[in-house]
């Protein structure tokens, strides 16, 4: 008895320890491959390789398809395919496995399949998602929501739209608006366009060739490329233009 015991004693720590190891194993991660997706806890893999949640599996555990079933706070539904299925595809909503119901798409738009326009997204009848109505892609030429600009389709703006008084856009491959084509602004430090000046270039300008004579107010420059309302005021008013001068009298900017 003494070597059928010590016979026996090896296999049951050899299953103990592959349990010990199996089950380490499982605590590392509770996640569960289903087809391409990757179920996280709480959810389960489900035929058609789709993550549904633990509860609709664990309805079904040990019935028969047919048998009634009931999840919490859905409803009562019927097992299939191991399964409680609560509500069935076609009644507008989407419940059990569906991807979508109906015009109940979840939320869902062409662009979460990649599309560049949300519209055209359409569930088909055994209520899975019918993509074929997602065409818009950049790269068809043709500016679609998600995209800045497709091709030579800017959407009607031009280098006027983005602070540019010369030149034309350009598209990036990746449907971007690029400004680099684009010449002239305010803020470059020359006087273009319809700016009157830009920085601390006047175009040639000063107050005197302004009819402004004497020591007015210098001319100044606005953020927008404009003259600065004080620009060639005398104690915070305009002299007549070429007939009076700005002068100091008494201490004091005066028109005379």
């Amino acid at each position: 008895m003494g070597r059928l015991e010590k016979s026996m004693r090896l296999p049951i720590t050899l299953v103990c320890f592959v349990a010990c190891v199996v089950a380490v194993a499982c605590v590392k991660s509770k996640a569960q491959e289903c087809g391409d997706l990757l179920c996280p806890s709480g959810r389960a893999c489900a035929r058609d390789n789709v993550c549904v949640d633990q509860t609709v599996v664990s309805a079904c555990a040990g019935a028969n398809d047919g048998d009634a079933c009931d999840v919490a706070e859905i409803g009562t539904g019927a097992c299939v395919g191991g399964l409680c299925l609560v509500g069935v595809c076609g009644d507008g909503v989407i419940n059990a496995i569906d991807a979508c119901d109906g015009k109940d798409l979840g939320g869902k738009t062409c662009l979460d399949f990649g599309s560049t326009d949300p519209a055209g997204l359409k569930c088909s009848a055994d209520c899975a998602f019918d993509t074929s109505g997602c065409t818009a892609v950049c790269g068809d030429n043709v500016k679609n929501t998600d995209e800045d600009c497709d091709g030579m389709d800017f959407g009607k703006k031009g280098c006027t739209d983005f602070g540019y008084y010369n030149g034309s856009l350009v598209c990036t491959t990746d449907c971007k608006v690029n400004v680099g084509g684009c010449s002239g602004r305010c803020g470059d430090g020359v006087v273009n366009g319809f700016e009157e000046c830009d920085g601390i270039q006047f175009n040639g300008n000063t107050c005197a060739k302004l009819g402004y004579l004497g020591t007015p107010t210098p001319l100044t420059c606005t953020a927008t490329c404009s003259l600065a309302p004080e620009s060639c005021t005398c104690g915070g008013e305009f002299c007549a233009k070429n007939t009076q001068s700005c002068n100091i009298v008494g201490g004091l900017p005066t028109c005379q």
